[in-house]
């Protein structure tokens, strides 16, 4: 209770990250995510609000989870996931694009992720309809910075925190002639510690799961960007991207039956982990520019590759006696391929009429095989329980179209994205007493318009009002609808669900931004309203334990209140406050539960930027989470405070930058659930106490 206490009084002192404003000298639209020539402090913007990484001196040395913490309404849990406005499944995008690599493993993803190599994280409640209508509460995208001539060529960074933390990076920035050249790598390295526990009570009894695991993750990043000047108004980019995540990865399950009170060690089961997560894209835009300035054409085509493979040795361990009683091992391979092409024309008409029409299509094509083997006295036998494959295709074809129209303070806005999709999923599974492959194929195909509205009104004193209405969707994924139950995790049993479908949201929001150069203000009001709702439901299948699915909970709505604030009452000073709150309505009538079920939650951020001298800055932040909604039950509060300071040398060419993130440990994430058959509680930690010194050099 203290600590709360604590935790909310300092929170209520410090404020949003938002500090000096710079200048912009130059603004290029792409993909409707703004990239600014120069680099500027804080939050900023209006329906899309931008944070630079390199301003937030508690984040920027860590991870782009760490730093997403840092946006209004966003939250991420120790493992990466994240929830925007109280729904788990907003749209992540890289520059605008989709990527397989942000999909069903975009936690492990963001929690490697330096958050500087991308530099830029933005959000939007309302996004651009020239973006992809996925992501329920909004859009959240990772960008790089535009780098011009003006900048350092070369930029170096090294960093080292404990627990056998490095990173090193470094940026290239050339322009020779009509040429625009920007490299980036960076390497990470980590040791991570995590612990979970979980008890359940069932008809049969109570058990509890206790498991302490360690990882070495190494983490490669490398992008490069040319873009060459054809004309004074066609600009060609070329760009691409490499990823890597290799991890080794050991824990030690101690399975145990609760006997008259008094634990009762079951098992010991051992699992060696190794982990390779690779993912590249090649990439090409062509920006043309009419003689109307207004008038654009902006071409994007991407391919990128995720493949994902997976290893895993067990070993049964007999406490009494030490012995290894069994061994088994199994082995996953998953390689998506996923194809992306855009075509936005705008028209300025007279009168302040503008024309927006494009086509965007998503392609997907996903290939998954798991197979495993069990030691049979001293002979190794194929399982066939293991074997486990399917093929995932999806195909996404949109055309857009949008009018907006400008009366002095008035706007308007009307558009719609008719989509055309179909997808088939093909599965081929064993049964658990008969060795032989059972096929199971599913393909579906629908049109759907997603309508847009959004009506805007600018008063005289720098603020402005707006009204906006949108309809957007949450697919599956392909492992979401494979039929197949994976237990390569005793700790997290899955089963997918092949009748699984789309969720489509419904979304509302009344909003008002009022900006000075030292003041920010932005308010909003939003409604969600959402059909066949996806969500996680933990189900309890006797002596298998406890397995999770995702499933349509029916019908389900929030309503909440957003609001940001910044202010910088003198030049070194700049303080901020943001607060969600919002409540939450799930119906799991559809699933068997008897009523529907609601919680009033939210969140509060805050932080504090003061520059000591002209080269000594310090940030102070930290955030409260109150207590989640879950179709069972609920996940409980926590909390983080961090602390960053930032001391320049040399006129500022070099930086060095020491953070301390979740100085009270407060990141502890506890799920319980509560239904007629089952209780569970569940809890999960990792040594998110995390130290860094970081240096950047500018040549």
């Amino acid at each position: 209770m203290k600590r709360t206490l604590l935790l909310l009084s300092a929170i209520a002192c410090l404020g949003l990250p938002a500090f000096s404003q710079t200048p912009v000298d130059k603004t290029v639209l792409l993909q409707s995510v703004e990239i600014q020539g120069k680099r500027f402090g804080g939050l900023t913007g209006g329906d899309v609000k931008r944070l630079q990484v390199d301003s937030n001196l508690s984040g920027l040395a860590g991870t782009t989870a760490d730093v997403f913490r840092q946006l209004p309404s966003v939250v991420t849990d120790i493992e990466g996931g994240i929830t925007f406005r109280g729904s788990g499944n907003p749209g992540l995008l890289i520059n605008g694009v989709p990527y397989g690599l942000m999909e069903e493993y975009s936690g492990d993803m963001l929690i490697q992720l330096p958050a500087l190599f991308f530099d830029r994280v933005s959000m939007t409640a309302t996004p651009s309809i020239e973006l992809v209508p996925d992501g329920d509460a909004g859009i959240l995208n990772l960008s790089s910075a535009a780098y011009t001539a003006t900048d350092s060529p070369l930029i170096l960074t090294l960093g080292a925190g404990f627990q056998e933390r490095y990173n090193a990076g470094a940026i290239l920035n050339l322009h020779p002639g009509k040429f625009h050249i920007v490299g980036k790598y960076n390497y990470r390295r980590e040791f991570r510690k995590r612990t979970f526990s979980k008890s359940t009570t069932n008809k049969a009894g109570t058990t509890v799961m206790n498991n302490n695991a360690s990882a070495r993750p190494d983490v490669h990043l490398a992008d490069l960007s040319v873009g060459y000047d054809l004309t004074a108004n066609d600009l060609i980019t070329v760009y691409g991207l490499y990823s890597l995540m290799d991890y080794s990865r050991y824990g030690k399950i101690h399975n145990n039956k609760l006997v008259d009170g008094n634990l009762q060690p079951v098992m010991f089961r051992h699992r060696y982990n190794d982990q390779r997560q690779e993912a590249y894209a090649a990439e090409a835009r062509w920006n043309h520019t009419f003689d109307n300035p207004q008038d654009r054409l902006d071409v994007v085509f991407n391919y990128n590759n995720f493949g994902y493979d997976e290893g895993n040795e067990y070993k049964n361990e007999k406490p009494e006696t030490g012995k290894i009683i069994a061994e088994d091992n199994y082995y996953v391979r998953q390689d998506k391929n996923n194809y992306y092409l855009s075509a936005i024309f705008r028209k300025l008409f007279a009168d302040d009429l503008r024309l927006r029409v494009g086509y965007i299509g998503r392609f997907k094509n996903e290939s998954y095989h798991a197979n495993g083997s069990k030691l049979s006295g001293e002979t190794w036998a194929f399982d066939w329980q293991k074997e486990n494959e399917y093929y995932f295709n999806r195909r996404t074809n949109l055309l857009v179209a949008a009018l907006e129209k400008k009366w002095n303070a008035l706007y308007a806005e009307a558009g719609v994205q008719g989509e055309l999709n179909w997808q088939k999923i093909d599965t081929r599974y064993q049964t658990d007493d008969v060795q032989e492959k059972f096929p199971m194929v599913k393909s579906t195909s629908r049109f759907h318009l997603f309508p847009r509205l959004k009506l805007g009104y600018q008063t005289e004193r720098a603020g402005e009002f707006t009204l906006s209405y949108a309809e957007r969707v949450i697919r599956p994924y392909g492992s979401y609808l494979n039929v197949f139950t994976d237990r390569s995790d005793a700790t997290h049993i899955w089963k997918g669900n092949p009748d699984l479908k789309d969720e489509f949201v419904h979304s509302v929001e009344l909003a008002y931004s009022y900006a000075t150069p030292s003041f920010r203000l932005s308010p909003s009001l939003y409604y969600r309203n959402k059909k066949d709702r996806i969500m996680d439901v933990v189900k309890d299948s006797g002596t298998d334990g406890t397995i999770w699915t995702k499933e349509n909970i029916g019908h389900s709505q929030t309503v909440g209140f957003e609001l940001s604030a910044t202010w910088q009452p003198v030049r070194i000073l700049t303080l901020g406050l943001s607060g969600d709150i919002y409540r939450d309505e799930i119906d799991g009538r559809t699933i068997g539960y008897d009523e529907k079920k609601s919680m009033v939650c939210g969140d509060i951020k805050g932080s504090v930027n003061i520059s000591i001298t002209p080269a000594t800055e310090l940030q102070l932040d930290g955030f409260y989470i109150s207590d989640q909604l879950t179709p069972q039950g609920k996940i409980k509060h926590r909390s983080s405070v961090n602390a960053g300071i930032s001391q320049y040398f040399m006129n500022r060419k070099l930086r060095a930058n020491l953070s301390i993130n979740n100085i009270f440990n407060g990141l502890e994430e506890t799920t319980i659930v509560d239904t007629k058959d089952l209780q569970m509680t569940q809890i999960r930690n990792r040594d998110a106490q995390v130290t860094w010194l970081t240096l950047t050099y500018n040549l």
